[in-house]
């Protein structure tokens, strides 16, 4: 499945950064329901914020994911 970051740059245009995610199955029965890909998605998207970005509490610019690169922030993911 794909799922996308969504990302705005500190010059004010946003981008989004693809990535690809399995799904998870939860309950055991052998099918990925509409829930349990939603779930999966997130998780996966969480795990790629950690690649992409450190979390702050503390910057002077307000609390959210800054992208180590120090160009934007991440301000989501949609899948």
């Amino acid at each position: 499945m794909k799922g996308l970051l969504i990302v705005l740059l500190f010059t004010g245009q946003t981008t989004f950064v693809p990535f690809t995610y399995e799904g998870i199955d939860y309950t055991g029965d052998g099918i990925i329901d509409a829930e349990e890909q939603v779930l999966s998605c997130s998780i996966w998207a969480e795990k790629h914020y950690l690649d992409l970005a450190e979390h702050s509490w503390e910057d002077p610019r307000g609390h959210g994911h800054y992208l180590k690169d120090g160009t934007g922030t991440i301000q989501g993911h949609i899948c």
